[in-house]
């Protein structure tokens, strides 16, 4: 390799993507993130499943690597990844909440909690932010860079890994807000319970101002969203590019529109709009209950009345708008 590149956009999903591979393909990886993490006297046997973005109650694990042993006992790894983003409320506790959960359905007999980040992620001490064990991307770097048996590839690899730990290194790392991060969470897990279908993503830590709720279910085209503005009083249904175009998306779909609904400006999207109570991100969930209920079913209405008249957008408008950006996607 003669040249340093730079891989730009590097994200956490990037680095779990890498690690899933490993896991998947590689003994010698799985021996040494084991002896890395559980000590050289880990032995858990074989692996027999690596699976990436698992979902419960208690919220996501990035991976989880399932191994066991010839006389059937099954240990399960929690891996937590962290480029720049701030840890979650409780978030090592409710891995812990998870693998107590496995155990009591029988599921393993044993589970290890991993946090895998930067050097400069974990600061000057040897803590482990609540995780049983942490492993650096700078170990991680080291390996690839012995790994000769995986050949030119390897230097991808390694890039990668050197791409993120800049990332982690000179990344903006907002200041959390405790109660806004509160806040979000308890949104998302009424909005999982109450609106799957709108498929908001769980949420990380949130600084202060954060009050803008983007739905991006896979129902809807690229250009098309759904934004719940919390303290705003209303909820979106974007139609991207088209923010220079209100008239002609009026012309075309007003005379379809709900009686409550009404078409504005947000920067450079259209927005088909319904009033909805204001929030307090600063202020308990619990006591705002009955309004975020009525943003959820306003989004899920607004959802509704896209997908019956999607058609109509598609074969006008949907070639002229804006696709979202890179960021926006990630």
């Amino acid at each position: 390799m003669s040249a340093r590149i730079s891989i730009a956009g590097v994200s956490e999903r990037d680095i779990d993507l890498l690690l899933l591979e490993e896991f998947q393909s590689s003994i010698s990886f799985q021996e040494w993130f084991l002896s890395q993490t559980l000590g050289n006297d880990a032995s858990l046997g074989q692996c027999v499943s690596a699976v990436r973005s698992v979902t419960q109650s208690t919220g996501e694990s990035d991976l989880e690597v399932g191994f066991s042993t010839p006389d059937g006992r099954r240990t399960r790894i929690l891996i937590e990844n962290k480029i720049n983003a701030g840890m979650q409320p409780s978030q090592a506790e409710r891995y812990r909440l998870r693998g107590d959960g496995y155990i009591l359905r029988h599921e393993c007999s044993a589970y290890h909690t991993i946090l895998v980040a930067p050097e400069r992620y974990f600061g000057e001490s040897a803590g482990t932010k609540g995780f049983d064990h942490r492993l650096t991307y700078e170990e991680l770097r080291r390996w690839f860079e012995t790994a000769e048996s995986l050949g030119e590839r390897r230097n991808y690899k390694i890039l990668l890994l050197s791409s993120a730990i800049d990332k982690g290194t000179l990344g903006y790392q907002p200041e959390e807000d405790l109660p806004t991060t509160t806040f979000w969470r308890e949104y998302w897990l009424l909005a999982r319970q109450r609106a799957p279908e709108l498929e908001m993503k769980e949420p990380g830590s949130k600084p202060s101002g954060s009050t803008f709720v983007l739905f991006r279910p896979p129902s809807l085209p690229r250009n098309v969203d759904i934004c719940h503005k919390l303290t705003h009083g209303f909820v979106d249904l974007q139609l991207r590019g088209m923010g220079q175009r209100l008239n002609e998306v009026h012309a075309l779909m007003g005379s379809y529109f709900l009686p409550e609904m009404r078409i504005a400006p947000a920067e450079k999207s259209a927005a088909l709009r319904l009033a909805v109570p204001v929030l307090d991100t600063n202020a308990a969930l619990e006591t705002q209950q009955d309004a975020v209920l009525a943003g959820l079913d306003a989004a899920k209405q607004l959802l509704r009345w896209f997908m019956n008249h999607q058609g109509l957008w598609e074969a006008k408008f949907a070639s002229h708008a804006a696709p979202r950006s890179a960021s926006a996607l990630d």
